[in-house]
């Protein structure tokens, strides 16, 4: 066998190894189109807010344990401003012969009328019992599913953000924001991230006012994705010795393969160096 014919069979195999190679390579070069690793939330047509630098890690703990205190005082105000029991009916103290005089046609009408007053008061105090339960479930509710939402939002500083709002907007702010956005997870983040915005709807003392304010940038809030910077292209580099340059070993093998017709140094070699 000539050294030609090995040469030639050498390009036959690498040819279909490369043939099997081809449908995993075509593979890695068209990747399935990703979601966004991350979201960019605007106000209008305002530019994004560039990304500070992280603190450092015992920083951002403080700042953890921080939001969790403030978190819990302002549901505790929240409870406390729910619990508050609705005005009722007085009823008055419960007649006695005495107090009219021993008359006792008198007595009996007062009582009557004594009972009747009462059964109004414990309606009247069973209906506000029930709204303010049913108020703190819907509250409850509400509250869950805001924090599922921020959960959920593809952002890495929405605490940082929220801590913003929470130091702005007074409780009741908060939670007209909480109860009537239909995004407040975006509506807070948003404010977080434009501390100027955040402090002009502080401003407004007004709840109705208030409201018609958040509803008003809700509406102007847009969304945006933000994937990751693609990989470095890879470079692909021949596995051949560079022209002009002579590869002794590679030679040798030729010619041991040449003489004893055996070319499975020869590919092996040749394989090793591709690796």
């Amino acid at each position: 066998m000539s050294t030609e014919q090995i040469e030639q069979e050498e390009q036959e195999v690498e040819q279909e190894e490369q043939q099997l190679e081809q449908p995993e390579a075509q593979a890695e070069e068209q990747p399935a189109e990703q979601e966004a690793d991350e979201v960019v939330v605007t106000i209008g047509d305002e530019p994004p807010v560039e990304e500070e630098s992280r603190a450092p890690e015992w920083v951002r703990e403080l700042r953890v344990q921080q939001r969790e205190l403030q978190r819990e005082n302002r549901e505790l105000r929240q409870r406390l401003q729910t619990s508050q029991p609705a005005a009722a009916p007085a009823l008055g103290a419960k007649p006695t012969l005495e107090g009219c005089d021993y008359d006792t046609e008198v007595f009996e009408r007062r009582l009557t009328e004594w009972h009747d007053k009462r059964r109004e008061v414990e309606s009247a105090q069973a209906k506000a019992q029930q709204a303010q339960e049913e108020q703190q479930r819907a509250w409850m509710a509400k509250l869950s599913s805001y924090q599922q939402a921020r959960a959920a939002l593809k952002v890495r500083d929405f605490d940082d953000a929220e801590a913003v709002v929470e130091q702005t907007l007074n409780v009741t702010q908060q939670g007209v924001i909480l109860s009537g956005a239909e995004q407040p997870e975006l509506v807070i983040y948003a404010l977080g991230k434009n501390p100027k915005k955040a402090k002009e709807l502080g401003a407004i003392a007004d709840p109705v006012k208030f409201a018609f304010a958040v509803a008003k940038l809700e509406a102007q809030l847009k969304v945006q994705g933000r994937k990751s910077p693609p990989p470095p292209e890879k470079v692909v580099s021949g596995t051949g010795p560079v022209s002009g340059a002579v590869d002794s070993t590679l030679e040798r093998l030729r010619e041991e393969a040449a003489r004893t017709g055996d070319m499975s140094k020869v590919l092996a070699y040749k394989r090793s160096k591709k690796a």
